[in-house]
């Protein structure tokens, strides 16, 4: 059973993103605070190049909301290569206490949803949390090896190579981070790697059910729910999935359904990875530091295969976890 944890006085005070090119070309370009060229960041491999990434977004957040490492008291985090090594890389030259997390592309809100938990707490009064991907570190890690040029199905993903990193706070900002919902692993006997969109429509479908429930509101109780990597199929799915339980999924969009432009053949069914939701989060507090969204549901998605239990034809397990923010009035 899934459960909800409600927070009071745990604010969202600061947001970046920072991605690679092909994000840059992106709907979403605006509320970027750094692009770099390439996926590997002008360094020599894809994993040097997002370990750059992620240090590049702490360096301009601690700028954006004028702290200093000694400021910061936990971070919580991780991205996909094997062992968080893209992390682990950028961290060991950061005096920084790290809690390194693996839950897949559900990452990001698993972060912010226990880094707000600690500031509830009271262990910390600043946390940072952040995700990360690297379209080349997760390409030939879950898929084939970048060489090999295979074709792919409309249902594929591209990975996002981005970073996107928050600080929570006990000291009162235009965002409040309200609740989180903690999900269960949720198995749809299903293994087909080229479209894990499909697959995690499944758990997003439960965890955002499940929120509704134990904090009592409605779908249309929100101005936007956010999902984050389901692409272009998988959200057709959770739609579909809703209207079978009577339920209208208003004001939502995909994460990933809208990072890339979709008429670009070569993005085939939108984007994916850590990354994902977590640059999108840039979007989120701009509009609710406008007040143009006024309460939000952030619902992150995580497919939990391997490489290993993919060869093994193992069915592929997800995760969803949701945060629910609320603008300070």
């Amino acid at each position: 059973m899934s459960i909800t944890v409600r927070f009071s006085k745990v604010y969202l005070i600061g947001q970046v993103a920072v991605t690679g090119n092909k994000e840059k070309e992106g709907p979403m370009c605006n509320f970027y605070d750094f692009c770099f060229g390439d996926e590997k960041a002008h360094q020599d491999t894809f994993e040097d190049g997002e370990s750059a990434m992620i240090k590049k977004a702490l360096t301009l957040l601690l700028k954006k909301t004028k702290l200093k490492y000694e400021d910061i008291g936990l971070v919580f985090g991780g991205d996909l290569s094997n062992q968080l090594s893209s992390s682990s890389q950028c961290f060991k030259d950061v005096p920084l206490s790290f809690i390194g997390l693996y839950s897949a592309c559900s990452t990001y809100i698993l972060a912010l949803g226990l880094a707000s938990s600690f500031i509830n707490a009271k262990y910390v009064d600043n946390a940072l949390c952040y995700a990360s991907s690297n379209y080349g570190v997760c390409e030939r890690q879950f898929r084939y090896p970048l060489e090999y040029g295979i074709c792919k199905k409309n249902t594929t993903t591209v990975t996002v190579s981005g970073v996107g990193a928050s600080i929570v706070s006990s000291f009162m900002s235009k965002i409040e981070v309200v609740s989180f919902t903690i999900g269960e692993v949720y198995d749809p006997t299903y293994n087909n790697v080229d479209d894990l969109g499909g697959v995690m429509a499944y758990s997003a479908f439960h965890v955002i059910n499940s929120h509704l429930s134990k904090t009592n509101s409605k779908i249309e109780d929100y101005d936007l729910i956010v999902t984050g990597d389901l692409s272009s199929k998988g959200s057709m799915v959770l739609r579909e999935m809703f209207k079978k339980d009577h339920k209208n999924l208003i004001n939502y969009c995909d994460a990933g359904e809208i990072v890339y432009n979709l008429e670009d053949k070569k993005t085939y069914a939108g984007g994916s990875g850590a990354g994902c939701i977590a640059i999108f989060m840039s979007f989120i507090c701009t509009k609710m530091n406008k007040g143009e969204i006024k309460r939000c549901l952030l619902v992150g998605t995580g497919a939990l295969h391997s490489q290993t239990s993919t060869l093994q034809n193992k069915s592929i397990p997800t995760i969803s976890h949701a945060v629910e923010l609320r603008r300070v009035s």
